[in-house]
């Protein structure tokens, strides 16, 4: 039992080693140096040069020793134990609902007649397999985390990502378990199922471009200055590119407390589903940003114990504000659950 333990807490830190884990360092070292690019084209001029500017900028006080970057620190370290001692095994159920879908089709359809003969992977299949997978995973996400932002109950439990008033590349990590779990089955199912679906209709010919096993789609997002979205680093791309891709600067719009940008670019690589939704915000200049909820919780989502705890205690409130005490609905406003501005979010 103890030896199990140990290498789990072993495994969850060797993680950020991996290239497929999305905060490994490669892809913080390849942010790091977006940052130094950004810094020596666009900031350089106004924040001082050389290299004691640099890490100035790079590092800021009121940034790092912030109350809510060290929650911040300390969350990262408890919910990635959690993840790998509690709930890591939901992080593998895609290939498993492969399998099952897979074994459905041909249990009830059999297989196609023209997979009887093998079909060698071509260029052309294995480019179309890999932009509906990575298509298809986009998707889902963008549609999981709209769920998490319109329905009250579960919009309690995001809060714990908008709650950050700062912004360092750790806050990707400040999410709660709930919204992890369900993040994952959501996805795992999509994508389980779309890979089984080629499969069953190409065969062999249904294989990935994947370098260190990841999408090479992904593989270049990555690159692309990823992991500056948390951050202060307000790096833009050219505006007919964000309306492909969402860039660092366009996630950090959706961390704002200004109403007006409430539930917009909730995209994870594209921005597609957000401009055919009409939540997309495009920024064609520089911003300055406040982060946050943008209601009277500001400055409250302080501590491990409460990203943990409060929102059980929050969802409780709503779904008795929306269903009232015997299970019925209620004709109490969602809102009337907790203080909110004039302007709310739609899980408000």
């Amino acid at each position: 039992m103890l030896e199990d333990l140990i290498d789990k807490v072993i495994a969850a830190a060797a993680a950020y080693f991996d290239p497929r884990e999305r905060m490994s360092v490669h892809w913080q070292l390849a942010a790091l140096a977006a940052a130094v690019a950004y810094w020596g084209v666009v900031v350089q001029k106004s924040a001082g040069s050389g290299p004691a500017g640099l890490l100035k900028w790079l590092l800021p006080k009121d940034v790092i020793f912030h109350p809510s970057a060290v929650t911040d620190y300390f969350y990262f370290i408890c919910n990635r134990l959690l993840r790998a001692l509690v709930y890591a095994q939901f992080f593998v159920l895609s290939p498993l609902i492969t399998n099952w879908v897979m074994q459905f089709l041909v249990q009830n359809f059999g297989m196609p007649s023209w997979t009887q003969e093998p079909m060698l992977p071509t260029i052309f299949w294995t480019l179309v397999v890999t932009l509906i997978i990575v298509a298809v995973s986009d998707a889902t996400l963008w549609f999981a985390h709209w769920i998490f932002h319109v329905v009250p109950e579960l919009w309690e439990f995001h809060k714990v990502h908008h709650s950050a008033e700062v912004m360092t590349p750790l806050t990707a990590a400040r999410m709660h378990p709930v919204e992890e779990i369900v993040d994952t089955i959501i996805a795992s199912t999509t994508v389980g199922t779309t890979y089984a679906l080629l499969v069953y209709w190409l065969g062999a010919a249904s294989v990935e471009f994947t370098i260190f096993e990841m999408n090479v789609v992904v593989i270049l997002f990555f690159l692309a200055a990823f992991n500056l979205r948390h951050s202060h680093v307000f790096l833009r791309y050219p505006n007919w590119l964000q309306h492909i891709f969402i860039s660092p600067a366009q996630h950090q719009i959706h961390h704002s407390r200004a109403p007006e940008h409430w539930d917009r670019n909730m995209g994870f690589i594209f921005s597609i589903w957000d401009w055919a939704a009409g939540t997309l915000v495009s920024p064609k200049y520089q911003m300055k940003l406040q982060f946050g909820l943008g209601t009277a919780e500001d400055g409250t989502w302080r501590g491990v114990r409460t990203l943990y705890l409060r929102p059980f205690g929050g969802a409780w409130r709503r779904f008795r504000a929306r269903w009232g005490s015997d299970g019925a609905p209620s004709d109490v406003p969602t809102s009337s659950a907790v203080e909110a501005p004039a302007k709310t979010h739609p899980g408000e």
